[in-house]
């Protein structure tokens, strides 16, 4: 009995697992710049990563995770002026990098582009 009920709990976890991963449909965008940005909260100092990328009609612009003061690679592998591929998941932007990760940004503006 113990036994069953063991194999039914590591299933349902198994099964939520799988199910939590969620599928992003990418489209080819082009990667604009990408700068960092610098804030004081509460006497400390935080930069992150501002990614700028071109979506068909669309210029995004959004801020990722915080980096090290250390880091010299905000683009973390990619190149500005390069195509990249970018899924819009509400108000999230994800890049997938050259080394098949996707990093995660939260859009803080999004612009028409002008024709």
């Amino acid at each position: 009995m113990r036994k069953a009920i063991v194999f039914a709990l590591l299933l349902l976890l198994v099964t939520t697992a799988l199910g939590a991963t969620k599928q992003h449909e990418f489209q080819t965008g082009k990667l604009i710049d990408v700068t960092a940005d610098e804030r004081l909260i509460d006497g400390t100092s935080y930069r992150r990563a501002i990614f700028t990328v071109q979506l068909g009609e669309l210029t995004y612009s959004a801020r990722g995770g915080r980096i090290s003061r250390r880091s010299r690679d905000y683009a973390q592998g990619l190149i500005i002026g390069d195509p990249v591929q970018v899924s819009i998941d509400g108000d999230h932007l994800i890049l997938l990098k050259p080394d098949g990760k996707e990093l995660n940004t939260t859009i803080i503006k999004r612009v028409r582009t002008q024709q």
